[in-house]
């Protein structure tokens, strides 16, 4: 949906006073904050010659736009417009500062033509709101700093070269914060460095083993958990180049950086590098513009390539690092309502003898789904919501009311047995525990995650992405339903899982067993012996290709009103039939997503998806003109559902 915009007074103003107009490139195109959808496009005013040197591309102004003064950034100067009769004067310069480079003025225009957005809505995202007290401080001198330590030399020379544009498949049994600081390090001594995390717990560990390679003075951070005067200055020390290294999070991929800069992007596939608010740009894609438009360095990593990455490495565009390596990995599904298969017990046993064990769980909680055990049916309230259980000798409660059931019967069979066909990481917990009786059981997920566990004997159950750390590797790491990992129908659900079995196994020391709670038969089982996905992504990719799916595909998501769906699909094939819209197009929908909101889907092959994309926009411009209320548009959304 369309995030809604803070309340904001009008200043109503008189008329300026006229002042001398600048000698050289008097006008100022500048981008203006409206909050209108349509008026996107920018606005030409006057440069006084007062504000001559300082309105520079990139700097902040305040300008008339109708009856109030808004906030706008230069995004050029030139020396005539054909409304030079009409145009108003630049009132007010707000911050000395550039904050955008033509490249990133150019890169803003890209990305909100890419995902029909309007230029602030990236403005807003890319750019940290100002702040005076920062404004008024020195950005222009740079101190020399010289790395502390020399980074540990990387394998792949690749990785050290001047140009580079690849994928690099992480290897194991090594920590990947040690690896990606390193390769912070190196590519540090060639130009500025902006890696992008998708999550601030992965960027503090990386931060910590940075600390060892790069002095502090030549490293921020940029990310939404700094103050406002942090981040702004952070920013202002990136973007006049201050610094040379800087770690953010996915807004930090619009930060302007000097010639021969490198972006790093880890777990490149991950969804928390998709921006939530519209237009819902992915930081990745981003990077990847940058790479393409303006010869920026990059390199995507990863333990398994997201899908648009393995389409662009098998057409070149990046070459990419293999890590392949052959583990021990062992592999046995699990009967009906088995924890951990018989066959694994042994393995596991014998690990905790020497240290550690992680066990991945799908899910938190601790029973996500209640079935009766007589006549499984699924468990329900009045209302229609499921009952899940929170807690052992916890009574059953709906997860949309409340509602507790004291004596819970089965509205079918009247049997008061419960079975639980989707255990939480809780009743793992307390399974595992029992299983493995007289050792710590530590719970790593959800609002309680633990970063980091000692190397002795110690049960490890944690869910994706909160997995601990160990400073010497895990003895074991068993990966329990399989099946419930690569068994949802999200057409994302196989790529991520892969993700997360590679990144888990990932922490087992060299020579420890991973167990697969899982077919033999299935192919991650032998991708894990490998080390290798490849051959897996290439599989999926052709599938992909075969059914018109993302990445050879591009996927417009509309969401509108229930009762203007069936009216704004019939729309859509009269533009098809008159050619304003390619033949090539294909129109899903209208379905309901939600009470009162229904979706239309419309997908095109990725080499004329533009001019869909352009449709699609100036559908959302004539509607913002009509005062109609806008669409919420999602371009290739991490998921379709």
């Amino acid at each position: 949906m369309v995030t809604p915009r803070p309340l904001k007074l009008k200043t109503q103003i008189g008329a300026p006073e006229k002042k001398n107009v600048a000698s050289e490139l008097p006008i100022a195109r500048v981008w203006v904050d409206t909050g209108v959808f349509h008026l996107d496009t920018p606005f030409d005013y006057w440069v006084p010659e007062e504000f001559s040197e300082i309105a520079q591309v990139g700097v902040r102004v305040e300008v008339e736009f109708g009856s109030s003064r808004q906030e706008g950034i230069v995004i050029e100067r030139i020396a005539g417009s054909p409304n030079s009769g009409k145009l108003k004067q630049i009132l007010q310069i707000l911050s000395p500062h550039s904050v955008a480079t033509s490249e990133t003025i150019e890169l803003i225009r890209l990305v909100s033509r890419r995902w029909a957005g309007a230029p602030y809505d990236i403005i807003r995202s890319a750019i940290p709101p100002r702040l005076v007290s920062v404004d008024k401080e020195d950005f222009s001198a740079r101190e020399d700093s010289q790395l502390l330590d020399e980074a540990p030399p990387l394998n792949a020379r690749a990785l050290t070269q001047e140009y580079v544009r690849l994928y690099w498949a992480l290897p194991a049994s090594i920590s990947r914060q040690k690896l990606l600081a390193a390769l912070v390090a190196q590519r540090s001594k060639m130009g500025q460095v902006l890696l992008i995390v998708p999550d601030d717990r992965e960027l503090t560990s990386i931060e910590e083993e940075l600390r060892s390679f790069v002095p502090e003075s030549n490293m921020v951070r940029l990310d939404g958990h700094l103050t406002r005067s942090q981040r702004y200055r952070n920013f202002l020390k990136v973007a006049t180049g201050q610094v040379d290294v800087a770690l953010g999070l996915r807004g930090a991929v619009f930060t302007p950086l000097r010639a021969n800069a490198t972006i790093i992007v880890c777990g490149e596939s991950s969804e928390l590098l998709h921006e939530a608010r519209t237009p819902g740009w992915n930081a990745r894609d981003v990077a990847l513009i940058r790479a393409s438009e303006f010869k920026t360095n990059i390199i995507l990593t990863g333990y398994s390539p997201s899908l648009e990455a393995a389409r662009l490495i098998e057409t070149k565009w990046l070459s990419s690092i293999s890590s392949k390596v052959m583990r021990e990995v062992v592999a046995i599904p699990q009967a009906m309502d088995e924890l951990i298969p018989s066959g694994a017990f042994s393995i596991i046993r014998k690990a905790l003898k020497i240290g550690p064990v992680l066990f991945l769980v799908p899910r938190k909680g601790y029973g996500n789904s209640v079935l009766c055990n007589k006549c499984r049916n699924v468990a329900l309230c009045d209302c229609g919501g499921r009952l899940e259980l929170t807690g052992a000798g916890e009574n059953p409660r709906c997860v949309l009311c409340g509602r507790e059931f004291k004596d819970w019967k089965c509205t079918w069979c009247q049997s008061g047995e419960i079975y639980l066909v989707a255990r939480g990481i809780d009743r793992f917990a307390e399974e595992i525990g029992r299983a493995f009786p007289n050792l710590p059981v530590i719970n790593s997920s959800g609002e309680h995650i633990v970063d980091e566990v000692a190397s002795i004997p110690s049960l490890v159950i944690s869910t994706p992405g909160a997995q601990p750390k160990n400073p010497e590797g895990y003895a074991a790491v068993a990966l329990l339903e399989g099946l419930r990992f690569f068994g949802h129908s999200e057409l994302r659900s196989t790529e991520s899982s892969r993700e997360i079995f590679f990144q888990s196994a990932a922490m087992a020391r060299q020579t420890a067993p991973i167990f697969v709670a899982f077919t033999p038969m299935h192919p991650i089982v032998h991708a894990l012996t490998r080390w290798d996905s490849t051959p897996l992504a290439r599989k999926e990719l052709a599938e992909r290709q075969e059914m018109n799916f993302p990445p050879y595909f591009r996927f417009v998501c509309i969401d509108t009103e229930t009762s203007e769906a069936t009216r704004i699909h019939a729309g859509l094939l009269q533009a098809k039939d008159e050619g304003r819209i390619g033949l090539e197009v294909r129109i899903a929908g209208p379905h309901e997503k939600k009470q009162g909101i229904s979706r239309i889907t419309l997908s095109a092959p990725v080499a004329t998806a533009a001019s869909l994309v352009d449709f699609v926009h100036e559908l959302q411009r004539r509607r913002s003109i009509s005062r109609k209320p806008l669409f919420a548009i999602r371009i290739d959304p991490y998921s379709l559902t």
